[in-house]
């Protein structure tokens, strides 16, 4: 595997022994991070790419690189050009082991030299905006699996990078556990405040955005949603505090062009979506004009659970809510399973009523769009949802999720 045109490779300690013979560095299971980075620097001046070999990377410290971003284990140079960190394999499915593809490891004792900062795994180079900065990161076939949540750490921080792909990538925040919590078991504990696998752009993104097959399990924010022009494409997150949120972090750029969810799932987390503030574009004046970016989930599946040992902490937490209520647009459909072997169900409130989502058109897949009275209000309705009730033979529309109040186009209450 030496001189692989386009690559440099990486064994890890445990790698097979055909890999360790022939890989170009060949890592020790003890702060494999320096050696990894030595690796990405060689990348940098032989404009090769990183190829990672089956095995787990011990990761055992973070540091600063001297350009004002967070501590990180490694830093991708800003190359103007896409930098690839490939990995050799993938474990398929839902995580149930670390010792099976590629897996950089997160050990606890790597943040006993930060104290309570906030650090991150992988992180492009620091500048004053991640937009026009030289910096594009493509990530494929890895894990990033961190020991426990108890620790404030983004995995992959890509605030600083202008173009972003990441394919077939997994976080588990419970590694220490990870053979005890699975799909029918126990859930890990609530993770701590700022443990986040995944943190997007800085938005103006003028390049593509895509995310297809990421996963995220134990986290604070499990993956914050933000930039532009961003398609998510089988992505999902479970067991968190929140498992999806949409611009709840600082960006120095617009954030008005199109978020797109496909085929995504949100499952067993306390809470469901969270949409922050960081909805608009700049002002021009060092603040920001709130409001107007377009959100769409199509086919959005979640899963909130009555049976409390099913989620972190024991309790449910909140419906999707805006910070700014009213301030994103654009569609979600969606469909909700109560319970494990049980159908999608038509009862199902999916935003707080506060005056939250009433900006988005908002649809549970399993409602009918013609129906007789009794089964419509068997629903628990969406914010403008439209029925042609066949009783009263004409069209409704809910215009009072909280009271079920339904009138119709000439603007009179029906039961």
């Amino acid at each position: 595997m030496k001189n692989v045109f386009g690559y440099i490779t990486v064994a890890a300690a445990n790698s097979t022994d055909e890999a360790r013979e022939n890989a170009d560095f060949v890592c020790t299971g003890k702060h494999d991070e320096l050696l990894l980075q030595k690796a990405i620097d060689e990348c940098q001046k032989q404009n090769k790419q990183l190829y990672l070999l089956n095995g787990v990377y011990q990761i055992d410290g973070f540091y600063d690189f001297g350009d004002g971003g967070p501590k990180t284990a490694v830093c991708v140079p800003n190359s103007w050009r896409e930098f690839i960190i490939m990995g050799q394999g993938h474990e398929y499915g839902f995580r149930k082991s670390y010792d099976n593809g590629v897996t950089i490891y997160v050990n606890d004792s790597a943040f006993d030299s930060v104290q309570d900062e906030q650090v991150d795994v992988i992180r492009s180079s620091w500048t004053s905006r991640g937009i026009q900065n030289g910096a594009s990161l493509r990530l494929e076939n890895l894990a990033i699996i961190l020991d426990n949540n108890r620790h404030k750490v983004r995995c992959v921080d890509l605030r600083r990078t202008d173009r972003a792909e990441c394919k077939n990538v997994t976080f588990v925040g419970y590694g220490g556990l990870i053979h005890e919590i699975n799909i029918g078991a126990a859930s890990p504990d609530v993770a701590e405040k700022g443990c986040i696998a995944l943190t997007m752009t800085d938005g103006s993104n003028y390049n593509y955005s895509n995310y297809t097959n990421v996963f995220a399990y134990g986290f604070d924010e499990a993956i914050q949603v933000g930039g532009e022009h961003v398609v998510c494409i089988n992505c999902g997150a479970a067991l968190s505090t929140y498992g999806f949120t949409f611009g709840n972090y600082e960006v120095n750029c617009g954030s008005n062009h199109p978020i797109t969810m496909i085929n995504c799932l949100d499952e067993r987390n306390i809470n469901l979506p969270l949409f922050g503030h960081y909805c608009g574009d700049s002002d021009g004046k060092g603040g920001r004009v709130i409001g107007g970016q377009e959100i769409t989930m199509i086919s959005y599946n979640l899963e909130i659970l009555a049976n409390p040992a099913m989620i972190p902490g024991g309790k449910f937490g909140s419906y999707m809510r805006e910070l700014v209520p009213g301030s994103w647009k654009g569609n979600i459909d969606f469909t909700v399973q109560p319970a494990h072997c049980h159908t999608n169900t038509v009862d199902a409130q999916v935003w707080e009523n506060d005056g939250s989502g009433v900006g988005i058109k908002t649809r549970n897949n399993c409602h009918k769009t013609v129906c007789s009275t009794e089964e419509r209000l068997s629903y628990y309705p969406t914010h403008g949802q439209q029925v042609f009730d066949t009783d009263k033979n004409k069209m409704v529309v809910c215009i009072d999720v909280a009271k079920k109040l339904w009138v119709d186009f000439n603007g009179n209450p029906v039961d």
